[in-house]
């Protein structure tokens, strides 16, 4: 199984982007009962999403029709229904941005060890 790129198309002004399959063509869209569908043009105002920047620095993505609804994904990648979405949801964060001017904090990986079991180490007490 491939993977497959989404292309992100924005407006010069503003934060509404449409979002395009590489392979497909089609456009991410979100239908009146809040499905995301794939249509082949994107020209419709329910294939416009609205890019949020949130307090947490994530990225979500608000449809500009329907004012509330966002695309979101469950842990196992299915896509969840606009009603059932929230802003403060970690199933429709994305991409995390910075602010203008601040360094990104970026650490790098550390490896730990991990072991099946470990022992308790009981804390001594002063006899």
């Amino acid at each position: 199984m491939g993977t497959s790129m989404l292309l992100v198309e924005t407006d010069t002004f503003g934060s509404q982007v449409r979002i395009k399959g590489k392979e497909t063509e089609f456009y991410l869209c979100m239908n009146r009962k809040g499905k995301l569908v794939g249509k082949p043009d994107g020209t419709s105002k329910e294939c416009v999403f609205i890019e949020k920047v949130l307090e947490n620095n994530y990225t979500a993505l608000m449809s500009a029709k329907y004012s509330g609804w966002y695309v979101g994904f469950t842990k196992k990648g299915r896509p969840r229904k606009g009603p059932k979405t929230r802003e403060n949801q970690q199933d429709v964060h994305f991409m995390k941005r910075y602010p203008k001017g601040q360094p990104e904090l970026q650490k790098p990986f550390k490896y730990t060890t991990v072991t099946k079991r470990s022992r308790r180490i009981r804390p001594t007490h002063p006899a």
